[in-house]
Order: C-alpha cells, then sequence, then structure tokens
C-alpha cells in the first residue's frame, strides 16, 4: 500500500474523521476528498493511554479519541464541518446521549460546540491507514484541556460566546442546583444536581453558579456570559456587595479563580420569571427520588397527539372488502337522513369507526385480521394454550 502525503484542507469542503484505538492508544487521522474524490490525508495524531483509561470500554475510548482530536486539532473542527467516518452504532448513540453526568457528559459538552456529524466510512485505506499509525503513538503528553496552538488563520474567526443561567434551593439536609448552557437559541444543555447535604439558599445559588463556571470551562469555552437570579450571588461575583457570612468566603474564592479561567466574563441579575428554565430544574430535583448516583430524564417536544405517532405503527391495510370501508363513505359523505339513520350507532373517531353499544360505550370495529388476532388472544387466555 502507498502511503499518501499529507495535504492542506480546502476551504469549505468538509472534512473527514477516522478513528483508531486499542487498548493502550487512541488515534485519529482528517481526511479531505481531493477534485477527484479521493480520499486524502490532512493530518494524524495519537495518544498513548494510561493507568484507568486502559480500562474505558470500546465505545468510551473511541469518544476519548474524538474529543483529544477536537482540542488538538481545534483550528480544523472550528473552521470546518467534520464527519465521523464509523460503522460502529455504539459510537454514534453515545454521540446522541442526553448529557447528565460522568466523564462522557463532559466530554459530549465539549463536542457539542462544533459542527460534527456523523456517517459511513466510503475508503478503506484511511481507516487502514489510522489503524497503522495507531500501532506507533508518540510519547507527548497533551493535557485534554489544554488550548491548541492556532496554526490556521481563519480559526481565529471564531469568537464563540455562550449563555449560562443557574438557579439553586434548599430544604432541610440538602440542596437542589439547576444550570442551563446556551450556545444559540436552539442549542440548551440542561443539567440538574441534587446536593446531598446540607445547605443554605445562598450556598445553593453558589453552588449552581460554580457548576456552570466548571462545566463552561470543561467544554472549553472562552467567552461566557452568566444569568442568575441570585442577586446575593450576582453582586458578591461583582464586588459590589460585601461578603457577611463566612461560610460563603471559599464560594467566592473559587468564583474569583473560575472567572480568571476565561478571556470574556460577564454576570448579571435577572427576574426570577425570565429564568424560569433553570429555575424548574431546580424545583424538580426536589420532587424526585431515585437510586443510585443519577438518573437520565429527557423532555422532548411532540407536535401532534401520540394518537397520531401510534397509528402508523398499528396502520392495517384496508382492502376492497373491509365491512368499515362502506360505513366510513357513508358517514363521511353526510348522506340523507334514511342512510344515517340506520348507522346511528356508528361514529367516526379520528378517522377511527367506532359502534356505540348500549350504556353508550364506544366499541372499536376492527378489521379481519385484527379479530382474528384478539380472538386468538381470547383463547389462550381462557382455555390456555392448546
Amino acid at each position: 500500500m502507498n502511503l499518501s502525503t499529507a495535504q492542506a484542507p480546502v476551504r469549505r469542503k468538509p472534512l473527514l474523521l477516522y478513528l483508531a484505538t486499542n487498548q493502550y492508544t487512541v488515534g485519529a487521522l482528517i481526511a479531505q476528498e481531493d477534485g477527484d474524490g479521493v480520499e486524502q490525508p490532512v493530518y494524524y495524531i495519537s495518544r498513548a493511554l494510561k493507568d484507568a483509561k486502559t480500562r474505558y470500554p470500546r465505545a468510551e475510548r473511541a469518544c476519548l479519541a474524538i474529543v483529544y482530536a477536537s482540542q488538538r486539532l481545534r483550528h480544523y473542527f472550528l473552521a470546518y464541518e467534520v464527519w465521523l467516518m464509523t460503522k460502529s452504532h455504539a459510537i454514534k448513540a453515545l454521540l446522541r446521549q442526553p448529557i447528565l453526568s460522568g466523564r462522557i457528559s463532559q466530554w459530549l459538552l465539549q463536542l457539542s460546540q462544533y459542527d460534527l456529524k456523523a456517517g459511513m466510512p466510503k475508503a478503506v485505506k484511511s481507516q487502514t491507514i489510522a489503524d497503522l499509525l495507531a500501532q506507533f503513538p508518540r510519547e507527548e503528553e497533551f493535557p485534554l484541556d489544554d488550548e491548541v496552538p492556532r496554526e490556521v488563520a481563519v480559526a481565529e474567526e471564531v469568537g464563540e460566546r455562550w449563555l449560562v443561567k443557574f438557579d439553586g434551593s434548599s430544604i432541610t439536609q440538602s440542596g437542589e442546583v439547576g444550570v442551563v448552557l446556551y450556545h444559540e437559541e436552539n442549542e440548551a444543555v440542561a443539567l440538574l444536581f441534587k446536593l446531598k447535604f446540607p445547605c443554605s439558599n445562598n450556598t445553593a445559588e453558589y453552588e449552581a453558579d460554580l457548576t456552570g463556571l466548571a462545566t463552561a470551562h470543561e467544554m472549553g469555552v472562552k467567552h461566557l456570559k452568566v444569568i442568575g437570579d441570585s442577586n446575593l450571588v450576582v453582586c458578591q461575583t461583582k464586588r459590589s456587595f460585601s461578603l457577611k457570612e463566612s461560610s460563603l468566603a471559599p464560594y467566592r474564592v473559587m468564583t474569583q479563580k473560575m472567572e480568571e479561567r476565561f478571556s470574556t466574563f460577564e454576570i448579571e441579575h435577572t427576574p426570577r420569571g425570565e429564568n424560569r428554565f433553570a429555575d424548574v430544574l431546580a424545583a424538580l430535583g426536589s420532587q424526585i427520588i431515585f437510586e443510585g448516583n443519577s438518573a437520565k430524564i429527557e423532555v422532548s417536544k411532540r407536535r401532534e397527539s401520540i394518537i397520531e405517532v401510534l397509528k402508523e405503527n398499528f396502520q392495517e391495510e384496508q382492502c376492497e372488502e373491509d365491512w368499515r370501508n362502506p360505513i366510513r363513505e357513508v358517514l363521511m359523505k353526510e348522506s340523507g337522513p334514511a342512510e344515517l339513520k340506520a348507522l346511528k350507532d356508528y361514529t367516526l373517531v379520528r378517522g377511527e369507526l367506532y359502534r356505540r353499544m348500549p350504556g353508550g360505550i364506544l366499541s372499536r370495529c376492527v378489521g379481519q385480521k385484527e379479530a382474528q388476532r384478539k380472538l386468538k388472544e381470547m383463547h389462550k387466555k381462557t382455555y390456555g394454550s392448546c
């Protein structure tokens, strides 16, 4: 096999990311198609794994490889659309998981700032090169949270500012923290933490504020604006309020240290009514009880009834001999009184045919196949398997 020479990337053309992992190494190859549609390598990186990282599951090692590549080659990830070329369904599923806690959540938060998509690999050569070079990892120790030198001028154009909204509350012997990170109006990452130690309301608010700062820093955010409804935390952070509670001193000191980690930092007070997302998260934490260290909660928008969503899964093919079709047609055409009187016990509910039984109970009318299936189920429940 002839190894291709690395080439400079072409602007406005997507980059292809190939991963290579084993128990002791992670590596990544950035490639790009040339004018003839042939993939040409652009850059390759590798890193030796040590200690606990050698025991990561395969999918987590692959995710670690993506994070390492995104930080070492941050200038490429910011300036180009990047396609992750993999056949692994586990990796794709991992990248789509909602972000809650643990190292996976930190990695996914970091990757959320990039235009990263997943696709099926087209060329065997690029993956083979990545696998081969992964056998010879470099001995460098590149911290995963270090900045990448800007080798490409176009990366200077990107000045992303993230927005963090926080809220905290406390009850007897515990507290709750809600944090929401916004990149764009349509992108929000929600985090909820239960504090299993005694704390005051002000302490919970500081916990929420610092949680947002720490999460943003782990993501590599450099320009940050923070909004909270705690006037005390905001004003003490701005140094316009003096510190009177000794228990809050460590929090203010840590907040000042975290501010220095960002290139630009701004904090503002907002009324509680304009901080509802974080406020609701904190309130939710006081209402739920679960075992273990975390619980998976996903909230999605549904623009139509669950009936419409499930109807497609149970759609029965209607044949011309279906006994329900003539009745449907009469009801939908609003025929004469005589015909409607004969069908007075039938009605349509969202396209489904029902018959009103004695006592006013509506019974759904079924087709022949479904009727046979239900009869078998009833026979089995009544007489058991024969």
